[in-house]
């Protein structure tokens, strides 16, 4: 049955369609990288909508596309002009720039262009071989162990975000509110209507998150002047490294590769995490770390190898628990719940094609790129002095439209710019967003399992903890918190 399905998912992404949607997914997502600000939530964000009337594999074939792309456009940008289109690319910032004003722009994109492709396929064979596993795993999940994966979760997330763990954990239980509007699905009672029929199903997930990320991020583009020339109008080469090369740096590629899929496995952890860690990693193996932040090849292909890894990596949790690996992999969960599935330990069988369709195309996505890639960077210098006007124009046409299609009518609309005011509001207040977008995709999930391991512990709290899984992943939870303090404390008496 397995070989059917595995078949069958093949001959369906090579059908004409499938694969435009993937080259054009793949396209969209380099443009989107390039433009400094924007980055793989909002690619994915301002595509979600346009995928209502798709099949499930058409739509993961776009959407996988612009996400792995767009993680791999952001170092366009920050080679090419010195501004990094992602977070994760600050990490290539200082040897990819330095190259470039030495005049080696093109060595340098032939480093981040094979790293990224080299990463992304690496992790998606180490998807294909851990999410199978790990949903056989996950089926033994009840109520207890999803409450213990969602508060992993959640709190992983609030750790991680801007170093606060009061401001992370706040914005997670915004979001965690925020879906408790509609009708209870425990015992049918209606919450927070406020007399709006449109509130019945709660709040639209995909209006909500495109205002948190695009609409957020279109307000505080707006504040800035028209976007001066950064570069030369011209075409840029790329030279693609050697072979030989490439073999000399084969630890490198793999020890980046490894620690960006690990990364992107860690709830909330996230692509900038994976790349820093690895370009440390990377400085402290090599014989010459005083050439790192000098124009230092490994300074490029160490983090774009485990930038675009932590792709593969963050769709292990988001497939096989639904527990969004990154803010990107929550809103693609949004995709799912657009296609009527249910993300989780049971979808490998409820959906063997799809899942399939996913690992192939991930693959195929990263051999693509090595071909759209080359054309995105030939053409970096047009699409990076796009000027700001142009592109939120462009941006808000997209989600008011992705928007109004939820629902044809201007409801979805109107909670769009009130979430968009909201996000922005909050980001100059400088409290992150990816928690509570986190938060809101979680929250059902916490809250169901939350009620329903009360209802089967008649009360008793302590009945949470009456599974060996859950008890585990409590454990681990307090170890990664408990971990730092001790660490420095360590430090601080060796010291």
């Amino acid at each position: 049955m397995m070989s059917e399905a595995f078949l069958s998912a093949i001959l369906q992404l090579i059908e004409p369609l499938n694969l435009l949607l993937l080259v054009g997914g793949v396209s969209l997502g380099c443009i989107i990288g390039i433009m400094p600000g924007l980055g793989a939530p909002i690619a994915i964000t301002i595509c979600l909508p346009f995928t209502f009337h798709l099949t499930a594999i058409q739509s993961f074939s776009l959407l996988l596309g612009v996400y792995s792309a767009a993680v791999f456009g952001g170092s366009i940008s920050a080679i090419t002009i010195g501004i990094p289109g992602t977070g994760a690319a600050l990490a290539t910032l200082a040897d990819g720039n330095t190259m470039a004003k030495q005049g080696r722009a093109g060595e340098a994109l032939g480093l981040a262009l094979v790293g990224s492709v080299f990463g992304g396929i690496v992790s998606a064979v180490i998807l294909a071989f851990t999410a199978p596993f790990l949903a056989g795993f996950a089926v033994k999940f009840g109520p207890r162990e999803y409450l213990a994966i969602s508060i992993f979760g959640v709190m992983l997330v609030g750790r991680v975000a801007h170093g606060s763990l009061l401001k992370g954990m706040l914005m997670a239980s915004v979001g965690m509110f925020l879906t408790t509007f509609g009708v209870d699905y425990i015992n049918g009672n209606t919450r927070y209507m406020f007399g709006r029929y449109e509130l019945y199903s709660g709040l639209p997930l995909v209006a909500v998150l495109s205002g948190i990320f695009a609409i957020s991020e279109i307000l505080i583009l707006s504040e800035k002047t028209f976007k001066k020339k950064l570069v030369k109008d011209e075409l840029v080469k790329t030279n693609m490294p050697s072979f030989k090369f490439l073999l000399k740096k084969k630890m490198t590629l793999l020890r980046s590769s490894l620690i960006g899929t690990l990364v992107g496995i860690i709830p909330g952890e996230g692509a900038a995490i994976g790349a820093f860690l690895s370009y440390s990693e990377a400085k402290r193996a090599s014989d010459h770390p005083e050439t790192f932040g000098y124009g230092e090849p490994e300074g490029i292909l160490a983090p774009e190898t485990a930038n675009n890894a932590t792709v593969g990596g963050a769709l292990v949790p988001t497939l096989t628990l639904g527990v969004p690996g990154s803010p990107a992999a929550a809103v693609l969960l949004g995709a799912f719940y657009i296609q009527g599935l249910n993300v989780g330990p049971r979808l490998m069988k409820e959906a063997p094609e799809l899942m399939y369709s996913i690992f192939i195309g991930l693959f195929l996505i990263n051999i693509a790129m090595i071909f759209i890639g080359r054309i995105a960077v030939r053409y970096s210098a047009k699409v990076s002095n796009v000027p700001t006007p142009y592109v939120v124009t462009v941006v808000s046409l997209m989600c008011f439209i992705g928007a109004y299609a939820i629902g044809n009518n201007s409801f979805a609309v109107l909670v769009m710019l009130i979430s968009g005011l909201f996000g922005y509001v909050i980001r100059k207040l400088d409290f992150p967003i990816a928690p509570l977008a986190i938060g809101f995709v979680l929250g059902p999930l916490l809250e169901k399992s939350f009620r329903q391991s009360i209802q089967i512990s008649q009360g008793s709290v302590g009945e949470f903890f009456n599974s060996p899984i859950a008890i585990v992943i409590y454990i681990i939870l307090l170890f990664v918190f408990l971990w730092q303090p001790i660490k420095d404390k360590l430090f601080h008496k060796r010291a």
